[in-house]
């Protein structure tokens, strides 16, 4: 069953659609996806397709957007803020995240960043009888954003080589110093920040990943991406715990949209290993 769904986010209304598990021992596994920058949570319908097929037989899947070019910090709120619905409506017992590129490095960032839950969260004001199975929940009781697993999907180790990449050495040195950035391209016409540029650079996503010492991670990279270049996956592999995987996709790019059935069969093969 598929459910469209809308809550009040920390900078704007956040929408999104829950594919509940059609195997009903199975719902209470829950994987959450984020898109990439300036991306959908369809994904090119990708994103949604891939969202069916695991709804089917697997877990119960979260896809949602973030604000419109918003900037790094705020996508990890907006990610914890979805979390804190996720909490309180699906009831986790297990809950994985899968980041595509941008909602990689949130997903990272979210994941091993040492915040707890939202304190002032509809979920923990009032410990009634109609929450408290909620409160009981195993993954809920471990008082972190981390998840039991972790899919990182075309994802960065270096945002400032990343961004260099995407945005241009020049826009980026031009933004370092408080010009905006514009951006004019088939996705349409945005003007992005100074700030986004400063605030991504505060963040070692190589860091904080060296934090996952324990549960899976799957590594899924394009082997021609030049977006976010290969040795930024193989950086991420080296330097995470756990039991981890890296599949590179064998003559695709940043969107693997040569290999995306292939990609989306070894996410559904490593949840089924792993929840």
């Amino acid at each position: 069953m598929k459910q469209n769904f809308s809550i009040a986010g920390p900078f704007g209304e956040l929408q999104g659609v829950i594919h509940e598990c059609e195997i009903p021992e199975k719902r209470r596994n829950v994987l959450v996806m984020a898109h990439g920058f300036r991306g959908s949570m369809e994904g090119g319908g990708r994103a949604a397709q891939l969202a069916e097929e695991i709804s089917e037989t697997v877990c119960t899947v979260v896809r949602f957007n973030f604000t419109w070019c918003t900037m790094l910090s705020n996508q990890v709120a907006e990610l914890k803020a979805l979390l804190d619905f996720v909490r309180q409506t699906l009831q986790p017992e297990k809950l994985f995240l899968l980041g595509r590129s941008f909602g990689g490095a949130t997903c990272i960032i979210t994941a091993v960043g040492e915040a707890e839950v939202q304190k002032g969260s509809a979920v923990l004001k009032n410990e009634t009888e109609d929450n408290k199975s909620v409160l009981e929940a195993s993954w809920y009781k471990r008082n972190t954003y981390r998840p039991d697993g972790m899919v990182l999907w075309s994802a960065p180790n270096s945002l400032k080589k990343t961004f260099i990449q995407v945005l241009g050495e020049e826009k980026f040195l031009r933004a370092m110093e408080g010009e905006p950035i514009l951006l004019a391209d088939e996705r349409g016409r945005d003007e992005i920040p100074a700030a986004f540029v400063k605030d991504l650079l505060q963040y070692d996503l190589a860091s904080l990943l060296q934090r996952w010492q324990k549960g899976p991670l799957l590594i899924i990279h394009g082997e021609k991406d030049c977006i976010v270049t290969p040795e930024q996956a193989k950086r991420n592999f080296e330097i995470a715990g756990g039991e981890k995987e890296l599949h590179y996709m064998e003559g695709d790019d940043h969107h693997l949209a040569l290999r995306c059935k292939e990609a989306g069969k070894l996410v559904k093969q490593w949840l089924g290993k792993n929840l």
